[in-house]
């Protein structure tokens, strides 16, 4: 049977991500988001769940994101080196929350505690997905 590379690779890396989104608790998901953005929900001219939304898709992308780049930590690298050799994506993860909010908010003057928020909320899910991810080598089930 002749197996294609690519198409083993994808669907390798599919089934690493199915796995390791089973741990991900959406209330979880939930309560860090309005635990972080709260004070930016009462500006906001849209629907408080359409903000909700992106803000998850950007928490699981951020979640996986860390999750893959474990593999990096069973060579030796701490965590600080891991996250700078994927800085790039973290950091087009970041921008692409604060542009969203931003094109949606009504009212400026919050832009820096808004980019501080979206920096650590995306930072945060990227150490849990990246933690996670550790723990899942360490008893090799990745």
């Amino acid at each position: 049977m002749i197996t294609v590379f690519k198409e083993r690779q994808r669907h390798k890396r599919i089934e690493f991500e199915r796995r390791i989104l089973t741990e991900v608790s959406l209330t979880e998901l939930t309560e860090d988001i309005k635990e972080m953005f709260s004070p930016f929900f009462s500006d906001a001219i849209i629907y408080k769940g359409d903000v909700e939304n992106v803000c998850i898709d950007i928490a699981i992308e951020a979640y996986l994101l860390g999750a893959e780049y474990s593999k990096f930590s069973s060579h030796g690298e701490p965590m600080r080196k891991v996250q700078e050799r994927c800085f790039l994506l973290e950091k087009a993860l970041i921008e692409a929350l604060f542009e969203y909010w931003t094109f949606w908010r009504s009212s400026s003057g919050y832009e820096d505690s808004l980019q501080i928020a979206c920096d650590v909320f995306v930072s945060n899910w990227w150490k849990k997905g990246y933690e996670k991810g550790v723990m899942r080598r360490r008893l090799r089930l990745h």
